[in-house]
């Protein structure tokens, strides 16, 4: 039986990348049961690699876990991809939907000249951008790869349910992306205080807490059931604009120090509920614009047609 195999499975605490595992093995499930599916754990690609090559054939595919990581900024993940790139340079490697940032610094400039002499040299590697500013990045840098643009896979998921909704939930950063200051804090909540009862903060990183295989489904249900109980929901996380569309709740997104959440917010701005705001002057009213309407209702459509590009690489491993 052919195989789709999945490296760096992440088991750290970030549930925007729990919710990405997810949504990449809900897509396998239903578009590719003809293929046995492995996982292979972050923690375990030495041993994988290993263990892969054993039974590998040239029918099989390699898939690298989408995120926002590829670049200078978690060079862990950027080392395990090229990893298995090293590892396996005569299989189709598909690097599932990533946003792609390396820092304009003398180590930023040295990593991504690695990474494309890595990805570069790979024959049979597709990148997929996440978002437009990514995807022209990669096909300037990566010009010898097949670059293709599809959105964050997450917004495959369409976790909409009736709840009832009570005020105002902040999902805001507190690691190294966080741009917020003390006073647009103050600023935020200072206009949510005045147009609603009350506020929840809460971020979708864990701290110090490993998300273990089989808790991961219910510790994502848990962060989408915060969402669904939200009236409004602000937050400069890029996986807390994508948890708002998903259980349609209506939000407001701010940008962090680079492009993925305003590039992103892209293929969300057909949803009248998102909203993407680059001045904090313009929160009350973005406020009283949302509140305007009630029952909003997110259609995935558009981001499951986008995925078929993803389908269309595998199919054409499959025809050679």
């Amino acid at each position: 039986m052919k195989k789709i195999i999945l490296f760096d499975v992440p088991t750290h605490e970030n549930i925007g990348d729990a919710a990405i595992l997810i949504a990449e093995e809900k897509f396998i499930r239903e578009n590719l049961q003809e293929y046995e599916y492995i996982k292979i754990l972050d923690t375990e690609t030495e041993e994988g690699i290993e263990k892969v090559k054993e039974t590998i054939t040239n029918k099989d595919i390699i898939l690298l876990q989408g995120g926002g990581n590829l670049g200078d900024e978690y060079m862990l993940c950027e080392n395990r991809r090229r990893m298995v790139m090293k590892a396996f340079p005569d299989n189709r490697i598909i690097v599932m939907p990533q946003t792609m940032y390396f820092n304009d610094t003398q180590k930023g400039k040295k990593e991504l000249e690695e990474t494309k002499r890595i990805y570069n040299n790979h024959k049979y590697l597709t990148l997929v951008a996440r978002e437009n500013v990514s995807f022209n990045i990669m096909k300037k840098e990566f010009p010898k790869v097949n670059v293709i643009l599809t959105p964050d896979i997450v917004m495959y998921l369409n976790e909409t349910k009736d709840e009832k909704r009570r005020d105002v939930l902040l999902a805001m950063r507190q690691d190294i992306e966080k741009t917020l200051t003390r006073e647009s804090m103050k600023k935020i909540k200072s206009q949510v205080l005045k147009n609603f009862n009350s506020m929840t903060i809460t971020d979708t990183h864990l701290g110090d807490v490993q998300i273990e295989d089989q808790m991961r489904e219910k510790i994502l249900e848990e962060k989408l059931a915060e969402f669904r109980k939200a009236q409004l929901v602000i937050t400069d996380r890029l996986h807390g604009m994508i948890f708002a569309a998903i259980t349609s709740t209506p939000c407001i997104a701010l940008g962090n120090y680079n492009h993925k959440i305003e590039a992103s917010f892209e293929w969300l701005k057909n949803q009248e509920y998102i909203k993407f705001l680059r001045d904090l002057n313009d929160l009350e009213s973005t406020i009283k614009e949302l509140m305007s309407e009630v029952n909003y209702c997110y259609n995935n459509e558009f981001a499951r047609k986008e995925y078929q590009k993803i389908l269309d690489v595998i199919q054409k491993v499959e025809e050679v």
